[in-house]
């Protein structure tokens, strides 16, 4: 099978999935979108694109070329390694150090460069983002042990 085929038939399923669990949530009313709004329409355009791809003309690419072999095999698996262990540990250890060590390991881990530079950047990165979802929109983010 090609890989555009796998891929057009894996977004309309999940597009399919999305629209059936979206109808089951109340739409919202008008001016003010309820919880089933986005994924319905989200589900919409996954299944558009996935339309798209599957009538495109294919290219020459097989599915078994899509997954990483060797040393790419290890960095992905590292990459997944650290997203199970960052879900892991947010919440006893907090957003801003487990996602300052999370950024830290995966710039460490495909690039390898200077420290300060990963370590600027991770910390950058993390007082964004922590600016941006705790104070801008106001979401509670886990303290952990900030929280003492």
């Amino acid at each position: 099978m090609k890989a555009d085929r796998a891929g057009a038939a894996v977004g309309l399923a999940l597009g399919i999935l999305l629209i059936s669990q979206g109808i089951q949530l109340p739409p919202g009313k008008e001016g003010a979108p309820g919880p089933g709004f986005f994924p319905v329409w989200i589900g919409a355009g996954l299944m558009a694109f996935a339309v798209f791809l599957w009538v495109r003309p294919q290219g020459t690419q097989r599915l078994g070329d899509l997954f990483p072999r060797g040393k790419e095999a290890r960095r992905v698996a590292g990459a997944l390694l650290a997203l199970i262990l960052y879900a892991a540990v947010l919440k006893p250890v907090g957003f801003l150090i487990a996602t300052f060590l999370l950024f830290l390991t995966l710039l460490q881990f495909y690039q390898r460069g200077r420290w300060w530079a990963a370590v600027a950047l991770s910390l950058a990165a993390v007082l964004g983002s922590y600016w941006l979802f705790a104070r801008f929109f106001e979401m509670p983010l886990p303290e952990g042990l900030l929280a003492l």
